[in-house]
């Protein structure tokens, strides 16, 4: 058996079999190296070659390649827990490269051909050769091996290893001396957040709140509470206490009136703190932006994140989002994938960043950003609609069955879950079930609080423009942050009513 045949085996297997970008990632990478052209397996390639980037590919701002490996390490790795368990070859891609190694792990070419075994040591592990055959036993993986250097060449080098071995350790000297002094300087700033608990509290609330299912963001709000409990002076913690609320009230929850200014007052109390403190800023704008729909205002507070945070995921998905919302997709894109880079396990990151894509027309990137935040959040109903989406934009209709299928099943007792499986059904065709999930959500009603954007966009989805209209106005009056998607919602049977247009003139749209 060949490498070639290895790697057939892979891609015709159910974890692998229904992402082609995956399959062609894989070829690629082998092909490259059995050829003995792995030294030019870079990133900078792969995004060209493999994943179809323009000529303007930057890695940096881009990490398709890097979250395709880590979904192949762990697609293969599913491979051969399962199906793969007994093949004689496995190919291994290490963390840290993009170039596979292959390991025999079968019988012997001897021992496979039938001949009798004689009494001694085991057989020592087979090299596998360029062209994927047995060879004789060597070591147990292929690398591409450099020259021999003779012993002139390598005196000449012991003086240059010398100097780059001083240079890093400079750098390395210098590093920790920055990181010292930055440390030292911001210390004062944070106020009584010494407290290491505390801190691990804030991370903790931060972690979960990414879930986002109701009980997770509960769950948030109680690890942020107990955070300020300890130390009332972590700015972080109220950002945290900021930004969960908002998520409860934008996901319909509870009312907007509730949440958001429980939000707002936590937002101004960590910018009371900390003024520089970035999260902070990010959590007023998103305040700014989904409740009081001041779009400039929400622009300048995210831009005030970023300015004194490049490097913060929060600022970049959620401006990236606030770009999109606003029909800004070009300038949304690179902040989506730099918050995808940033956080590549967080599932928000990955939901919003699908969403982007499938509005640019990038359907595989967009199919494997949802299977990630579905392999990250299994019991997440927006994750699993995103895959509904991307699965059958990409063609792939019994996936998207499966996903939309996972839906329903997830979105029993759950408001938010019920209108977004309700709406997929309706968008479908799947007309009779999309009334049996709206009447279950309108009965849900009577026992807690539902949004009215969220009955309205299952009407909508129905094509019922009366019923829609009414719910809308009331999530108007109660200011429901999901009016901020109206305007790019499928509307067709209400886009033109004078109902329609004067509620995208009250929300202060352009254009």
């Amino acid at each position: 058996m060949s490498v070639n045949d290895e790697v057939a085996r892979i891609t015709k297997s159910p974890p692998l079999v229904s992402s082609p970008s995956l399959c062609r990632f894989l070829r690629y990478i082998v092909e490259e190296t059995l050829a003995g052209r792995a030294s030019g397996i870079k990133e900078q390639v792969l995004g060209l070659e493999v994943f179809d980037r323009g000529p303007d590919f930057n890695p940096r701002l881009d990490p398709i390649v890097r979250v395709q490996a880590r979904n192949l390490r762990s697609r293969m790795a599913k491979y051969y827990e399962g199906p793969g368990q007994a093949d004689p070859i496995r190919i291994e891609l290490p963390k840290g490269t993009y170039i596979p190694v292959f390991h025999h792990v079968g019988p012997t070419a001897e021992t496979a051909s039938g001949a009798t075994s004689q009494q001694g040591p085991d057989p020592e592990p087979t090299e596998l050769t360029a062209a994927g055959a047995v060879t004789t036993p060597v070591s147990l993986s292929v690398m591409p091996v450099p020259p021999p250097r003779s012993p002139v060449s390598t005196r000449r080098q012991i003086r240059p290893r010398f100097l780059v071995a001083s240079v890093i350790l400079v750098v390395i000297l210098a590093g920790i001396t920055v990181l010292w002094i930055s440390r030292t300087h911001a210390a004062p700033r944070l106020g009584n957040t010494t407290d290491a608990m505390a801190q691990d509290l804030v991370i903790r609330g931060r972690y979960v709140m990414d879930r986002q299912t109701e009980g997770a963001l509960r769950e948030a709000i109680t690890s942020f509470e107990q955070a300020i409990a300890r130390a009332p002076r972590l700015a972080g913690a109220y950002a945290g206490l900021a930004d969960a609320y908002n998520m409860l009230a934008q996901f319909g929850y509870i009312a907007p009136g509730d949440g958001m200014e429980k939000a707002r007052a936590a937002a101004r109390k960590s910018l009371e703190i900390d003024s520089r403190l970035a999260e902070g800023h990010v959590s007023l704008a998103a305040i700014i932006e989904a409740y009081d729909w001041n779009w400039a205002g929400a622009e300048r507070e995210y831009k005030r994140a970023l300015q004194l945070s490049p490097g913060l995921e929060t600022a970049h998905l959620w401006y990236g989002m606030f770009l999109r919302d606003q029909g800004r997709l070009k300038e949304a894109m690179p902040e989506l994938r730099r918050a995808a880079e940033l956080a590549p396990y967080s599932v928000m990151a990955c939901v919003n960043l699908a969403y982007g894509l499938l509005a640019e027309g990038s359907y595989s990137a967009a199919l494997e950003q949802a299977h990630r935040a579905v392999d990250l959040a299994p019991d997440l109903a927006s994750a699993a609609v995103a895959l509904v989406r991307a699965s059958r934009a990409a063609h792939q209709t019994e996936e998207s069955d499966a996903a939309l299928d996972r839906v329903v099943r997830l979105a029993s007792g759950n408001p938010h879950a019920l209108s977004l499986a309700a709406s997929e059904l309706a968008r479908l065709g799947r007309r009779e079930e999309s009334l049996k999930l709206k009447a279950e959500l309108e009965s849900l009603s009577a026992q807690r609080y539902v949004s009215p954007f969220d009955l309205g966009k299952v009407s909508l989805a129905l094509g019922d423009g009366e019923h829609a209209m009414n719910h809308f106005e009331e999530a108007f009056r109660q200011r429901s942050s999901g009016l901020i998607f109206l305007r790019n919602a499928n509307a067709s049977c209400v886009r033109d009513t004078p109902r329609f247009l004067s509620l995208i003139d009250k929300m202060h749209f352009k254009g």
